[in-house]
């Protein structure tokens, strides 16, 4: 994948699934890579939750091959796996039976993503999965370990999403310090946190490796980029700052008309890059 390519999270050049603002968009997927090729995206980052587990094409053989054949045929390559299915089911839950399961999940999609040739797969540790209490730390690093294996023997990586600020972040990295792990900073959560990433990038930028585009307040939760309150411009001088090769996922508001917001913020994002990353 080139340095600093643009590309989009799955489903969103196509209609919302049961009015759900990401999701694995079903019949008619495979459609989406030839979209983003005529918008212009590099690449295409997949995301699965517990509706599509059993039917998403990189969970089957078949499905694996005709993503190999799409990414050829449009140039569009793949960023990602966003793992949706650990806010349905948390690695940190209470029930350990639910842990048991998210846990095989997580194996299974680390298999699944490498044999895709997927370079990554995307964790969320938010909501009922977040990592700010005491014991879902402590449970979550008992299976991190156990999982950092199996990437690093399938040759993937295992991106965190977290709703830590910078200092915590930093010192959960340190100490889990390991090749096959890095973080996916998403920039709109950073405001909606009311988080500074100024801070942040300074604390742990050299371990982001992906970046979520998304634009926040600290009262609304996604809004059309360049209208909430995130500070790009902090954002990308950090990443400058830290030698920043990595890429950007689209991940913004859904707008009426998903193609035309798709090019608007394409062009947003690519002239960021242009003023901090050339």
């Amino acid at each position: 994948m080139e340095k600093h390519a643009i590309g989009t999270m799955q489903g969103r050049l196509l209609p919302m699934v049961d009015g759900r603002i990401q999701a694995f968009p079903g019949d008619g997927w495979e459609r989406e890579f030839r979209l983003a090729a005529e918008i212009g995206f590099a690449s295409i980052e997949l995301t699965i939750e517990m509706a599509s587990y059993d039917s998403h094409p990189v969970c089957a053989p078949a499905g694996r091959r005709q993503l190999s054949s799409l990414v050829r045929e449009t140039g569009v390559g793949l960023a990602g796996l966003c793992c949706d299915t650990f806010m349905e089911r948390p690695l940190v839950s209470a029930f350990e039976e639910t842990r048991a399961e998210a846990q095989q999940i997580l194996k299974a999609l680390i298999q699944n993503a490498a044999d895709a040739g997927v370079p990554m797969i995307e964790v969320p540790m938010l909501g009922e999965n977040s990592l700010k209490d005491g014991p879902a730390i402590n449970a979550f690093r008992r299976l991190l370990d156990d999982a950092l294996g199996l990437a690093d023997t399938a040759g993937i990586d295992i991106l965190l999403e977290t709703d830590l600020d910078a200092e915590p972040q930093a010192e959960f990295l340190r100490q889990h310090a390991h090749p096959r792990l890095g973080i996916n900073y998403d920039t709109g959560n950073s405001t909606y946190f009311d988080y500074q990433p100024h801070a942040e990038i300074a604390a742990y930028g050299d371990q982001i490796r992906n970046v979520h585009i998304k634009d926040c307040t600290v009262r609304d939760y996604s809004v059309p980029l360049g209208t909430g309150e995130t500070d790009f411009d902090a954002v990308f001088a950090g990443l400058a700052a830290t030698g920043y090769s990595g890429g950007f996922i689209l991940q913004a508001a859904r707008q009426d008309d998903n193609l035309a917001a798709a090019r608007a913020y394409h062009t947003f994002t690519a002239d960021y890059v242009g003023r901090y990353l050339s």
